[in-house]
């Protein structure tokens, strides 16, 4: 399938822009790649998806995230022409009215397109497509604000983009560290990316365990809150149990916070803030019991292309990351 939806982003010169939670889908680093549509896409990048005339939703639900809270496409009539593939046709039309609704499997639609051969004009796309891919590939560049109380989460994740390995899974739990994993890792198809869609906390490790176990052999990275480690880290229990060898990278702020975060916004005036911190147990202990090796992270390296102890592209032993 990955074969013909780069084809079909080739021929036809179409951006490819995956959804909420999906981004291995289009290889990031593909000149076609029309920017990430998840959580908040940034104002620049959306102001550039508002210059189409045309979009197709295949084989995407459509949700509140996706969709920028309804407003683009806006519901319930999108503010452009708008074509809904999904196979449920109980989903299709309960939200937006598409100008086309297609109650169909998306590969079908997509093997049907490439039979039918681009369009004469496809390339007068080919500007726009351009310019969607260059903010894309600005956002993805390994640059991050400095921080003066710890390490800034983005360098973390930039280091563990250079050392995944073309077939590894990623899983994140829900929380505003996510975004990081979001932003800068440039997935890539025949790599995996696991997590709630709905944005639960506490699928981050369990998610990882049971992809080590499904994908034997294969490198399994765990991105996890404080908060979320808290409620199901001890899975790592469970994948020494059953010979799994995940890697679980802790983002340890002391505290819930997303929930923290919107707390604040709405209710400056109230000390919410107050009922979201933790006292954490030191996570790097849980190695000796756990996970053999672990190491700690509080400030940013000097060079932060080199890697004192990079990933390993297959797992040997559990390791958890503070």
């Amino acid at each position: 399938m990955f074969a013909d939806l780069n084809r079909l982003s080739e021929e036809w010169v179409l951006p490819i822009s995956p959804t909420h939670r999906r981004p291995q889908i289009f290889d990031a680093t593909h000149p076609n790649f029309g920017g990430y549509m998840g959580i908040r896409v940034p104002p620049a990048l959306l102001a550039e998806m508002k210059r189409a005339d045309l979009m197709v939703a295949l084989g995407e639900r459509m949700t509140d995230s996706v969709s920028q809270s309804y407003s683009f496409p806006a519901a319930p009539q999108p503010q452009l022409p708008f074509v809904h593939i999904w196979p449920d046709p109980n989903e299709v039309g309960r939200v937006w009215r598409p100008d086309l609704g297609m109650p169909c499997n998306a590969y079908e639609v997509l093997k049907e397109l490439l039979r039918r051969g681009e369009p004469a004009d496809a390339k007068k796309r080919r500007g726009w497509v351009d310019g969607l891919n260059a903010i894309h590939r600005k956002l993805l560049a390994k640059e991050w604000e400095p921080t003066d109380d710890g390490v800034n989460f983005a360098a973390i994740v930039c280091e563990v983009d250079k050392h995944l390995a073309p077939d590894a899974t990623v899983t994140t739990d829900a929380g505003n560290f996510a975004s990081f994993v979001h932003r800068y890792i440039g997935f890539r198809q025949g790599q995996v990316m696991l997590a709630s869609v709905v944005g639960a906390m506490g699928s981050g490790m369990p998610m990882a365990v049971a992809a080590a176990l499904r994908r034997p052999g294969t490198q399994i990275v765990a991105f996890v809150g404080d908060g979320g480690a808290l409620m199901t880290g001890n899975e790592i229990a469970t994948a020494r149990q059953y010979g799994a060898n995940p890697i679980m990278i802790i983002s340890d702020n002391g505290m819930y916070g997303t929930i923290g975060m919107h707390s604040y916004v709405r209710y400056p005036e109230r000390p919410l803030m107050a009922g979201t911190r933790l006292t954490n147990s030191d996570f790097a202990q849980w190695a000796p019991r756990s996970a053999p090796r672990a190491s700690r992270s509080r400030a940013k390296r000097k060079s932060p292309t080199a890697s004192p102890t990079p990933l390993p592209s297959r797992p040997s032993r559990s390791s958890c990351t503070a």
